[in-house]
C-alpha cells in the first residue's frame, strides 16, 4: 500500500501542476481528487504554492491499527537552466528551453 499511496500522490500532484500549468487555476485540486480516487486513495490536503502543487494522499489498509498509508508529493516547473539538454544548448549557442515539465518530489509518511 506504501507504493500505492506514492503513486497516488505523485499523479495527482503532477495532474494538477499540469491544469495549473495550463491555466486552470480553480480546479487543479479538484483534479488531484478525482485522480487520487480513480487510483484507489483519496486527498488530505492539496495546496497551490506559485508554480507548484502541494499533495498528501492517502491510501486504505486492511491491515488492524493501521487504517491507512499517506504520502505527500509536490510537482510544478521545472527551471530550464538545470538541465543538461539546456546547458549543452547554451554551450553552442543554441536555446532548447521550450516550457516547462512538472517534477515530481515524494516524501513517505506512514500514519498509525
Amino acid at each position: 500500500r506504501r507504493g500505492q499511496a506514492r503513486t497516488v500522490a505523485d499523479l495527482a500532484a503532477v495532474g494538477a501542476a499540469q491544469a495549473l500549468w495550463y491555466g486552470e487555476t480553480e480546479t487543479p485540486c479538484v483534479l488531484a481528487g478525482h485522480i487520487a480516487s480513480a487510483n484507489g486513495g483519496a486527498i488530505e490536503s492539496c495546496m497551490v504554492d506559485g508554480d507548484d502543487v502541494q499533495v498528501r494522499a492517502r491510501v486504505a489498509t486492511q491491515v488492524p491499527f493501521v487504517r491507512h498509508v499517506t504520502a505527500q508529493a509536490r510537482a510544478g516547473p521545472r527551471p530550464c537552466a538545470a538541465t543538461e539538454a539546456v546547458q549543452h544548448a547554451q554551450a553552442t549557442g543554441h536555446s532548447a528551453c521550450t516550457g516547462a515539465r512538472p517534477r515530481p518530489i515524494r516524501v513517505m509518511q506512514p500514519v498509525f
